[in-house]
């Protein structure tokens, strides 16, 4: 798996984890729980999408081919 087959990978991780905390938030929160699960689930998926974020943003200024763009 390279390239864009790992980022679409971990964008189809960040969208599953972003959906089980959605329902697990809703859970908890019906029987007045809170769960530093559902907290962390978040943290990882928000990661993972700025971490996807940063790789497009670098590959496009790359492609500009400009040093303000890398700068930028």
């Amino acid at each position: 798996m390279k390239g864009k087959g790992l980022v679409t990978f971990l964008s189809y991780i960040a969208i599953g984890l972003v959906a089980i905390a959605l329902v697990l938030a809703k859970i908890f929160s019906a029987l007045s729980l809170s769960s530093g699960l559902v907290s962390a689930m978040t943290l990882i998926a928000q990661v993972i999408a700025y971490a996807i974020t940063a790789v497009f943003a670098f590959q496009y200024a790359r492609a500009r081919k400009n040093i303000g763009w890398m700068i930028a």
